[in-house]
């Protein structure tokens, strides 16, 4: 969803029909917020029941070794590719928020960078949220938790309208992490409420659950002509959108829990354990495209350069687990005490 929307996104294509069919993915970060959110909770509460406490430092290190060897890498790709290229360079108040897992403060109040490491904002999103989150999981019970889940929604909620209020930028709600704590609320709020337990869904009604989740997403954003990066931010507008992305991302997670179906399809699961590197590259390999695929303007083009842009995608991101993460994951393993998958 994030792949193909930066696709459409750019000068591929200004043609309605395509923009309008590939507004849904604006729903890709959310999604991946409470997925992650809810993943997290999950390992952490299985720990904790499992040993009557939970190591945060455990966690943290297992955060450094999951996280940081791509993203500084990355980092420092970008840092030498601003030095080769002038419209790629990376003021240094922009380095130092990036080194610091900031970087989408930067992005909210200087607009977001055309090097690379742009997409790198929501790794900022994501850690600032784990840097405090184990500390309640550890010392507060699960009633309570949930109760924290409700109140972090709530402080997301009025951000939001407050940030509509005075009529902010679409590019400076985005990377928020105010704005996104609700889809973490949700997703870690969703694992608690099922406590363990997997909804037991058949496969139409499955179907049906991920449907409606993404139907009422997809008409709000028809209807009112505005994603979540528009430039006229309103609570009759930007709000609703926001309010009806965090529904869905709930829908959607909450139909594919307990499902089989997918993780059989091993190309899927592959696909699953290089998504980092799927993520952090398919910018730059959505460029590199544009350079490849001829006449990248004219009609017609825009669906070779998102074939030969993935293929690209998936070949760095094949390189990068294994010689990059793969070697930190090995440690990581050694330190994790539920286990989640194999490396």
């Amino acid at each position: 969803m994030v792949y193909l929307g930066h696709a459409v996104r750019n000068p591929l294509s200004s043609h309605a029909v395509i923009q309008t069919a590939f507004e849904l993915t604006g729903i890709g970060v959310p999604l991946f917020f409470t997925l992650s959110a809810y993943l997290i909770t999950e390992l952490l509460v299985r720990e904790k029941r499992a040993t009557g406490t939970l190591q945060v430092r455990a966690f943290y290190i297992r955060r450094i070794l999951r996280i940081c060897p791509l993203y500084f890498f990355t980092l420092a790709a970008g840092l030498v590719a601003s030095r080769l290229h002038p419209a790629w360079r990376i003021p240094p108040a922009a380095v130092a928020a990036y080194l610091l897992l900031a970087g989408n403060w930067y992005t909210a109040y200087h607009g977001y960078l055309s090097a690379g490491i742009s997409p790198l904002w929501t790794i900022s999103v994501e850690e600032q949220f784990y840097l405090v989150w184990p500390l309640f999981l550890r010392s507060l019970r699960r009633r309570s938790l949930i109760l924290i889940c409700g109140l972090a929604w709530c402080v997301s909620q009025l951000a939001l309208i407050l940030l509509c209020l005075r009529h902010a930028n679409g590019s400076e709600i985005w990377p928020n992490s105010f704005v996104h704590l609700q889809y973490f609320a949700l997703g870690a709020g969703l694992s608690l409420l099922l406590n363990g337990t997997l909804p037991k869904i058949g496969g139409a009604s499955r179907f049906l659950m991920i449907a409606a989740s993404l139907l009422p997403f997809y008409g709000v954003t028809y209807v009112l002509d505005r994603d979540v990066h528009g430039d006229v931010t309103t609570i009759g507008n930007t709000y609703l959108v926001y309010l009806v992305i965090g529904l869905a991302t709930v829908g959607i997670l909450a139909g594919f829990l307990g499902s089989q179906a997918l993780g059989k399809v091993q190309p899927l699961r592959y696909l699953g354990k290089i998504s980092y590197g799927l993520y952090v590259f398919h910018y730059e390999c959505l460029i590199a495209a544009r350079k490849i695929v001829p006449h990248v303007l004219h009609r017609g083009v825009l669906p070779g350069v998102i074939i030969v842009g993935l293929i690209l995608c998936v070949g760095m991101a094949h390189l990068s687990y294994h010689w990059l993460e793969r070697p930190f994951l090995l440690l990581k393993q050694r330190r994790e005490i539920v286990v989640s998958r194999p490396v």
